[in-house]
């Protein structure tokens, strides 16, 4: 379904002369111009609306294209964060001020600044969809790069038990917390990634640039150039003069990693146990953290363990627990207890799953998986504080390494050069 930016007039109306613009969703330009004839407008001008291109993810067939697809999405996703926020927000208060779903909708797209932004394409499909009939929950299933799966499932279940106000209140909160810890582990790399950045630049410059004029004085006066100075010339000029196929080729090993381990999980093989010791901890606590969250979300608005399970699986970045929960899923279904199911103690640790059966003996499980995330949180923003504060020195140290040695190269040619005065 597209969306299409019309100018009308109405029908016989004394104020034909007046015209009225805006947008809405539908197949063809013939669809659209009947469904604005039968509310009594004329269409002066029609137009398709660009899709934007990071959009078009989700039409990709096959298993290479889909792999590539779903990380787009989840990309997408990751990036809409605030906006979606927003959105949630926007919704649950107009809910709540006794506002319907529908008008709740349109008011947001009149809201959004700009008209061709991604967002508001968006929602005018949302808002023809519903208009169709559709529940917010199918509506929502049809825009994969802005919604996962968990969403829709909590949002389903809010509109069957009449809390959708409070579940879209809740998922606007998680949505403001989820990308704490992320910007706070981007804030713990950036400033290493900068200075390393620095460093290689100080070095292919003065490899080029500077070094090349000393070793030719030494050259023409027949003086071997050190050995020293010859390698670091040799790197700088290779990085200079090779830099965008070794960034071809990093891409290249990211996509093959990813493609990789997807292929691992299709064919059901288990990665070797050296490949899952290369998970660092930090990483393996934030998604922990994230999926006992959501999974509390899931159950406390009425979802299914099983069902809370399968939809979290897809939304899951890192591969090993996506396989974890899919199997956990499988599990329960052939009557295992959740912490038989959750056995894998790369993941989850025997503490995490002797609280489970704690939770569910009691009947607190929500709460308990929420405690758990919480504490999960705290330790992998204790371990991000680890990490910053060995990276900083770590990399001055390796700075100063890498300029003492450009400097090093530089010097001995001068020293070479002392002797011939």
């Amino acid at each position: 379904m597209s969306v299409w930016r019309y100018t009308a007039v109405e029908l016989g109306g004394a104020h034909a002369s007046q015209r009225q613009r805006g947008e809405i969703a539908g197949e063809s330009a013939a669809e659209v111009r009947a469904s604005l004839r039968r509310i009594g407008l004329q269409v002066i001008d029609l137009r398709q609306t660009r899709t934007a291109a990071r959009d078009a993810v989700g039409g990709l067939t096959g298993s290479v294209t889909g792999t590539l697809a779903s990380s787009a999405r989840r990309y997408l996703r990751q990036r809409r964060r605030p906006e979606r926020a927003e959105l949630y927000d926007s919704l649950a208060t107009m809910l709540d001020s006794g506002l319907p779903l529908l008008e709740a909708v349109d008011t947001v797209i009149g809201s959004t600044r700009r008209r061709r932004s991604p967002l508001r394409s968006m929602l005018v499909q949302l808002r023809e969809e519903l208009r169709s009939g559709s529940s917010l929950g199918q509506a929502m299933t049809r825009h994969h790069a802005w919604f996962d799966p968990s969403e829709v499932a909590m949002v389903r279940a809010g509109q069957h038990g009449g809390t959708l106000s409070d579940v879209l209140k809740t998922l606007a909160e998680r949505h403001e917390r989820s990308g704490e810890l992320t910007n706070r582990l981007v804030g713990a790399l950036a400033y290493p990634a900068i200075v390393a950045l620095v460093g290689v630049g100080v070095v292919v410059f003065l490899s080029v640039k500077t070094l090349p004029n000393l070793t030719q004085i030494l050259t023409d006066n027949g003086i071997a150039i050190p050995a020293l100075t010859q390698r670091v010339m040799t790197l700088g000029q290779l990085l200079a003069g090779s830099w965008l196929l070794l960034l071809v080729g990093l891409l290249a090993a990211l996509v093959g990693a990813v493609l990789a381990g997807e292929l691992t999980r299709r064919l059901g093989v288990q990665p070797p146990a050296w490949v899952r010791r290369l998970h660092p901890k930090v990483f393996r606590r934030m998604a922990v953290a994230r999926v006992t969250l959501q999974l509390s979300e899931l159950l406390r608005t009425g979802v299914p363990m099983v069902e809370a399970l399968r939809v979290l699986a897809p939304t899951t970045a890192a591969g090993g627990l996506r396989r974890r929960l899919e199997s956990a899923a499988d599990m329960l279904e052939r009557g295992e207890e959740l912490s038989a199911a959750l056995n894998d103690e790369h993941w989850f640790d025997p503490e995490l799953r002797r609280l489970l059966d704690i939770g569910q003996a009691s009947g607190e499980l929500e709460t308990l998986l929420e405690r758990i995330g919480h504490r999960y949180t705290r330790q992998a923003t204790r371990l991000i504080d680890r990490l910053t504060t060995l990276l900083e020195p770590a990399v001055i140290l390796t700075l100063a390494v890498m300029v003492g040695l450009v400097v090093m190269a530089a010097i001995l040619p001068l020293l070479r050069l002392q002797e011939i005065m």
